[in-house]
């Protein structure tokens, strides 16, 4: 069986009709490694995007925003030109809005 990390925020995939988000897959795998003692530095997948943003060390909250296509597309492209992801480029732009 072959495995093959997946992103939730540059891929799409769907599970019965429902798009897979970061926080799905962290349930799945929660429900998955009940009872499950593995260390840490051996699970990397559970830093898809780096470290918490929440400073605890624990999965950081996700949002979920609404925006017509050519938002998207624009969002998107703006991220591409600055080497970042599309949630990286939405966080900081939060952020500076809510430092003004």
């Amino acid at each position: 069986m072959a495995i093959r990390l997946f992103d939730p925020e540059t891929e799409e995939a769907y599970i019965d009709g429902q798009r897979v988000t970061a926080a799905m897959l962290d349930q799945m795998e929660a429900r998955a490694m009940k009872g499950v003692k593995i260390p840490k530095k051996e699970r990397p997948w559970l830093q898809p995007g780096g470290k918490s943003l929440s400073g605890d060390g624990s999965h950081s909250p996700v949002l979920r925003l609404v925006v017509s296509r050519d938002t998207c597309d624009e969002v998107a492209r703006r991220a591409k030109s600055e080497n970042m992801s599309v949630s990286r480029w939405l966080r900081s732009a939060v952020e500076e809005k809510l430092a003004a």
